[in-house]
């Protein structure tokens, strides 16, 4: 698979103009060239290569974290170090490294905003990732300064071995060093941590190393020339992959795909009221036969007993129809029965006895049942009668106007 990358250093228009070099599937390069998108050759995926004067490596040591914590502690470590709004700049983290480093990329947001898009046409169509050109420089073990490439402007940048890096201008004419290099190897002595040699991945002279190190302090050595495109392909694989979140590229969805995303949903919820509706009806059915298993018991036994079968129809008749049956047979061997008026006023008598003294008006016994009038009392008196009376199994309908209140119990 043939990969083309192009390096940019504005937002990407329509047909920009931009240096290019054309890879083969093991990676290797077999052509470079600048021109504008119209002219690039053919490739099955494209890569942006951002320029280093438009981005930011800064690297911030954090305590061991979660991979999903590592973005948000990075940014809010690297807040006070930025320039300008926070809004305008768009941080990505790369993974962090054994000794808690962590290796932050800062870019403009205008210059991905176009990327992120599927709308483009040509060779943006095919884009699959967006890396920072500081990413492909190794510092070693030290520093490097990559002062000059294909650029005509010749200016480049410096990547340090903590992983971070910074855009510096071009070299003097006069051979005077950029004046954001010399400031960041004046702010790094003081602390300590003084660049011990700085590998210089340009063309220049001995002559230039020897000046530059009598003049700084620190030696100046000699490395490669520096060409973004002849970057190892291990150094473009290792790259964070700018196009995250936000901007994360997404192929366009083909028409239709919206209402089949529901498709899914739409069976399971199909499926989950198929089995809600049988699952409804088996439980009413099995209420139903059981209902009527309990009513077959109840009138098997009251006909056991001498109870007409048409005095059992339910449950509750058959009860009240064994009630009676047994009242009978206790009458008949001169005996009372539970629902008699002696043993029922016997059993709530206990519970009438927490009535204020007088409150009984009038008391009627009939068809085995009280039927008592009293007073107006206190309503918290009636409730506690109440639930007296149904914790001595006797539970009562009670009835309360404005000459007093009836209430009516017995044994069933």
């Amino acid at each position: 698979m043939s990969t083309l990358r192009i390096l940019v250093a504005t937002p990407v228009a329509a047909d920009p103009p931009a240096r290019w070099a054309l890879y083969d599937a093991a990676g290797a390069c077999t052509a470079t060239g600048c021109g504008p998108a119209s002219a690039w050759p053919e490739a099955d995926r494209l890569e942006v290569v951002v320029a280093a004067s438009q981005v930011r490596l800064a690297s911030v040591s954090l305590p061991p974290l979660p991979p999903d914590r590592v973005a948000a502690a990075a940014a809010f470590a690297l807040e006070d170090q930025l320039a300008g709004p926070i809004d305008d700049q768009w941080l990505v983290a790369a993974s962090q490294r054994p000794d808690g480093r962590v290796v932050t990329v800062i870019v403009a947001r205008a210059l991905l905003a176009g990327l992120g898009a599927r709308n483009l046409s040509g060779p943006l169509s095919r884009l699959a990732r967006v890396v920072a050109e500081p990413e492909l420089a190794d510092p070693g073990t030290d520093a490097c300064w990559c002062a000059a490439d294909d650029r005509a402007a010749g200016d480049g940048f410096v990547r340090l071995a903590d992983g971070s890096a910074f855009p510096v201008g071009p070299l003097h004419a006069d051979g005077t060093l950029p004046a954001e290099l010399v400031l960041a190897l004046a702010r790094a002595r003081p602390g300590g941590s003084a660049t011990k040699q700085l590998r210089v991945d340009a063309t220049v002279s001995d002559e230039l190393l020897a000046r530059w190190t009598r003049e700084t302090g620190i030696p100046f050595v000699r490395g490669n020339t520096w060409f973004w495109h002849a970057a190892p392909a291990s150094r473009f694989i290792g790259a964070v992959d700018l196009l995250q979140g936000e901007f994360a590229l997404t192929a366009p969805r083909p028409s239709g795909s919206r209402a089949r995303m529901f498709v899914p949903a739409l069976y399971l919820a199909c499926a989950a009221l198929a089995l809600h509706v049988t699952a409804t009806i088996g439980e009413w059915a099995w209420w139903r036969v059981d209902a009527w298993r309990t009513a077959q018991a109840w009138r098997a036994v009251a006909m056991a007993a001498g109870v007409p079968a048409a005095d059992a129809q339910s449950p509750a008749a058959a009860r009240a129809a064994l009630a009676r049956r047994y009242t009978q047979q206790r009458h008949a061997q001169g005996l009372t029965a539970p629902d008699d008026a002696l043993p029922l006023l016997a059993r709530v008598a206990p519970a009438l006895a927490g009535l204020p003294q007088g409150s009984l008006k009038s008391a009627l016994y009939a068809d085995g049942h009280w039927t008592l009038d009293l007073q107006p009392v206190d309503p918290a008196a009636i409730r506690d009668l109440d639930a007296r009376l149904k914790r001595a199994g006797t539970p009562a309908i009670v009835a309360t106007g404005a000459t007093g209140t009836r209430l009516r119990f017995g044994a069933y």
